[in-house]
């Protein structure tokens, strides 16, 4: 990960090529064009920060670096001195700022040791051992790289808006064509030939026309009835059909939502977070109709938000918000992953980076205030006995306060100023386990009773904490060192609250990924659930 360690190392070589520079005197100085490798590096460096918009001032460098009316020697150097500037900006950030991308009022300043710097590297035409220094530390860098290349590459090409009625597969409609080909540019489908439906024999030929003799006499049982899964294309089995002329069901009628287009879709679905069903609704639509440079922006920005640190330690939990999905790694190795349930847009899940500490089995729930004033007192004018149904005890302080006294006070007009507590049971909301972290905002992991909600695909629906679906399995895990596995059941089944702490706590990220590469190295995008990317500018003007 680039931080602290690339800053220590740039600074390193900066005061070595300094001492060099000193004893050499004046040398004259090479040209970026005798670097070509070294330039385009850079270039691309520069192109990867435009497209995640985390500095409008570097945009406009990079822009006067690559553009040919201001390509020069002077705008490479002030483009690497630039992104030098950057990444050590970059270094100091915390991981809130980094997830945020909080970057663009960094300081882009650079000093006469780093002009120095550069210009020895000049002198001795090793400007690529700067750019080297810069390289940061995506996972699948070369995959990226080509991803991106792709993507831009698109950027030029008609991209229509698509959008129309659902789409199911066997239907025909007329954009059918226009979403294999995107399907097909977007990599979710093999190139393939073009399809045409074949000529259909003129019947007003004359008999001549056909080669075939006068004396010949044609019935009703020479053609084959249409079948309906020909689309209406009847397969002739007479003389009339040339030999060469292929058979009809080689031909795939273009504006037909085959199994071969759904297959695609599927693909598509999946790599896009969506209901795997084949059906092209308003989802899948949205995304097929959002652009490559989007698309090359968003996966930027996110590939930006990956470098979480100079050094991940080597059993951690990491929660991708937009992707609600949790994984865990043990010694640098996955080996749970779970879906997750995370804040609603008006109450978000907040990046962090924490540890749990503890376990706690059948947990009590304290309302936070919030749930209390804006969900559960409208609910009591209406229906006061909603308190007994849930499982809640009414607290002032320690006391529990009966119904007749808390009643009355709401009637009367002088609000519910108590605290509330849902007793551990199967209708508990935080499930039979808690994942403790140490934090003011009352934000934590849980399990939950309402488990058919880990089968939605948009699961933002909390109201801040992270429900797990593989809870137990995450709890026998933090604590396989510490308790059995049948002491671990006997916990679970008795009501009774127990906290245990995590003998060695475990470091957790929760981190704002909409996109990523998979194991195939393919983008995968998520709706951008909290706005973090809803306002980008493009490095390449208006569009």
């Amino acid at each position: 990960m680039i931080g602290s360690k690339l800053v220590k190392r740039y600074r390193a070589a900066s005061a070595l090529w300094l001492l060099l520079y000193l004893s050499m005197g004046s040398v004259f100085a090479s040209s970026w064009q005798d670097e070509p490798e070294a330039r385009q590096q850079l270039h691309q460096l520069g192109l990867e920060l435009a497209l995640a918009d985390v500095h409008p001032t570097l945009t406009e460098w990079w822009q006067q670096a690559v553009a040919e009316s201001t390509a020069s020697d002077m705008a490479d150097d002030q483009l690497l001195l630039g992104v030098q500037s950057f990444w050590r900006h970059w270094s100091d950030l915390s991981f809130f700022d980094r997830q945020h991308l909080r970057t663009r009022k960094a300081d882009l300043s650079f000093s006469e040791a780093d002009r120095a710097n550069l210009k020895l590297a000049g002198q001795l035409k090793r400007r690529w051992q700067l750019v080297q220094g810069l390289m940061p530390g995506y996972a699948n860098y070369a995959q990226l790289q080509q991803q991106l290349t792709r993507l831009l590459e698109l950027q030029d090409v008609s991209w229509p808006v698509l959008r129309t009625t659902t789409v199911r597969p066997g239907e025909r409609m007329d954009v059918i064509p226009q979403i294999r080909e995107r399907l097909r540019m977007l990599g979710d489908m093999p190139n393939a030939p073009e399809v045409a439906l074949p000529a259909v024999p003129d019947m007003d030929l004359v008999l001549e026309d056909t080669g075939i003799p006068d004396d010949t006499t044609l019935s009703e049982s020479d053609f084959t009835a249409p079948d309906a899964h020909d689309n209406g294309v009847a397969v002739s089995s007479s003389p009339l059909a040339s030999s060469s002329q292929p058979a009809a069901s080689q031909f795939i009628d273009p504006q037909l939502y085959d199994s071969d287009l759904e297959q695609g879709i599927r693909r598509f679905q999946q790599r896009h977070g969506l209901t795997v069903d084949g059906v092209i609704g308003p989802q899948t639509f949205a995304w097929l109709d959002t652009s490559p440079l989007k698309r090359s922006q968003l996966l930027m920005r996110s590939m930006m938000r990956t470098l979480i640190g100079d050094e991940l330690p080597s059993s951690y939990l990491l929660v991708n918000i937009p992707e609600y999905h949790l994984r865990l790694y043990q010694n640098q190795v996955m080996v749970l992953e779970s879906n997750v349930i995370v804040g609603r847009d008006e109450r978000k899940t907040p990046v962090m980076a924490n540890k749990i500490t503890n376990v706690v089995f059948n947990p009590p729930w304290n309302v936070p205030r919030s749930i209390i004033n804006k969900d559960i007192v409208p609910k009591l004018y209406r229906d006061p006995g909603y308190i007994e149904r849930q499982g809640f005890e009414v607290l002032d302080g320690g006391e529990v306060v009966p119904r007749f006294i808390w009643q009355r006070r709401l009637e009367e007009g002088g609000g519910f100023p108590y605290r509330l507590r849902q007793r551990p049971g199967t209708g508990n909301a935080l499930g039979a386990y808690k994942f403790h972290l140490p934090n003011s905002d009352a934000i934590y992991l849980h399990d939950t009773p309402t488990r058919g909600l880990f089968g939605r695909d948009s699961r933002d629906l909390s109201s801040g904490c992270v429900r797990v679906q593989g809870a137990e399995q995450l709890a026998n895990w933090l604590l396989q060192d510490q308790l059995s596995s049948s002491r671990l059941a006997a916990l679970k089944a008795n009501r009774e609250t127990r906290w245990i702490r995590v003998a060695e706590p475990l470091p957790l990220f929760m981190v704002y990924w909409p996109s990523w590469l998979d194991a195939d190295g393919m983008p995968q995008f998520r709706n951008d659930i909290y706005g973090f990317d809803k306002a980008m500018n493009s490095p390449f003007g208006a569009g």
